[in-house]
């Protein structure tokens, strides 16, 4: 069902002319080296501003290599179908526990749920987005190895080729080996057994996060949307780990099932293996949260919808820990305000983003309406050869730097794979 809700939103709401970043982050460093034989690994590894975006590119090539096309929303249907995997394996790992058995039907719904709302429309109307998606999906799953094997060296092995795999999908990857990091210590700490695996793969992942950290470019400019000031970094914390909520106070709410789990796990040193996962998915979103919080967090008061399917799997996880924490006490006050903690966050994260529908889908449909316009502006050049059809604003281009987007529909070879044809008629049709 997610899979057919996200691909109805491409079919509806998604344009097939490149959008923005897909430019210079596929068509220049991807695709145009590939139609004129000289792509390399290396090429494919070029930083995008902050980001490494290998798998993102090579989506782009499998799209073109495919159906012979450089088209965004066959790049956003690939998109969808890799995000399923998401919601599909944090289900999966809930409900190996038999501690789950109660909440079965609550935690696939509450998965349901985040992956069918319109909340993150940026990333599944762009195929581009798919970054976000390959983080997401690497990461939960190097997390899901390190908490349910580490005793296993191929497993061990295999999260930290998952965090490898992390650090280039976007920028703040390289956290998916701190938090991985972090897990195989709590696992050291709570689970039986063999330690020395987990302890080594602990100081591999720090290594390998050093190295992807020290990797990241500056760019010039994005100094800007940092946040400016320690007090300004921890207020966009509260409001970006507030999600869905819009207001930061909520964070509390949010965060209260996971933080009390987690403090009771390592106070008495035990959790099952699954409760693992679930603590190293809230500390990984906890390290994405502050990452956007000092990356874009100046004057910030409302994460971007791109970057709220980020909070997901914490959100996941703080749900798995609400129900745990649902039946923890015997009866008694304390008990009475576990679970009135637990109502409150049940709420909170249903309502917040059930009440920000409306706005969403304006939102779509605004979008929608301006890559329409974009595409029609495009294709008028490609039509007239008349450098003034992309005189406009900047917003009524699918690339903002005219002269960039010029030179990219001047070339010959990548005119060719365009989505559109070159008639005016079918110049705002899909």
């Amino acid at each position: 069902m997610a899979l057919l809700v996200r691909l109805l939103y491409v079919q509806f709401f998604s344009t097939p002319m490149p959008f923005w970043d897909q430019w210079d982050g596929e068509g220049a460093t991807a695709l145009q080296p590939w139609l004129n034989g000289t792509l390399q690994w290396s090429t494919l590894l070029t930083p995008h501003n902050e980001h490494r975006i290998l798998p993102t590119r090579l989506v782009a090539l499998l799209s073109y290599l495919l159906t012979g096309q450089w088209n965004n929303v066959y790049e956003a249907r690939i998109s969808a179908l890799v995000f399923c995997f998401i919601p599909a394996l944090l289900v999966w790992y809930a409900l190996r526990d038999a501690a789950a058995a109660n909440g079965r039907r609550l935690l696939v719904a509450f998965a349901l749920l985040m992956s069918v709302l319109p909340f993150a429309w940026q990333n599944f109307l762009v195929g581009f987005q798919s970054q976000f998606y390959f983080l997401i999906l690497s990461s939960i799953a190097a997390v899901g190895l390190a908490a349910r094997h580490h005793q296993s060296i191929p497993a061990l092995l295999a999260a930290i080729a998952l965090s490898v795999l992390a650090a280039t999908t976007m920028a703040s990857g390289m956290l998916t080996a701190v938090a991985v990091g972090i897990t195989c210590v709590i696992a050291c700490l709570c689970l039986p057994g063999q330690r020395t695996p987990a302890i080594c793969a602990a100081a591999v992942l720090a290594v390998l996060a050093i190295v992807a950290y020290r990797s990241i470019p500056v760019i010039d400019g994005h100094g800007m949307l940092r946040a400016q000031s320690l007090a300004e970094l921890l207020l966009a914390a509260t409001h970006t780990l507030a999600w869905p909520a819009r207001s930061n106070w909520a964070v509390i709410i949010v965060w209260l099932p996971g933080v009390v789990m987690i403090a009771r796990m390592l106070l008495r040193r035990q959790a099952s293996r699954t409760d693992l996962v679930m603590a190293g998915l809230c500390i990984w979103t906890a390290l994405q949260g502050a990452a956007i919080a000092y990356g874009r967090g100046h004057e910030m008061r409302v994460p971007a919808s791109r970057y709220t399917e980020l909070f997901v799997p914490g959100l996941f996880a703080n749900a798995w820990f609400a129900l745990q924490l649902w039946n923890l006490l015997p009866a008694s006050r304390m008990r009475h305000a576990a679970r009135t903690a637990v109502v409150l966050f049940t709420l909170l994260v249903v309502v917040a983003p059930l009440s920000q529908v409306g706005k969403d889908v304006r939102k779509i449909r605004e979008f929608a309406a301006d890559c329409r316009v974009q595409q029609a502006n495009a294709v008028r050049y490609l039509v007239t050869g008349d450098p003034a059809a992309l005189d406009v604003g900047e917003f009524e281009l699918p690339y903002p730097d005219a002269a960039k987007l010029k030179a990219q529909l001047d070339d010959p070879k990548l005119r060719a794979i365009l989505p559109v044809k070159v008639d005016p008629s079918v110049s705002v049709d899909r």
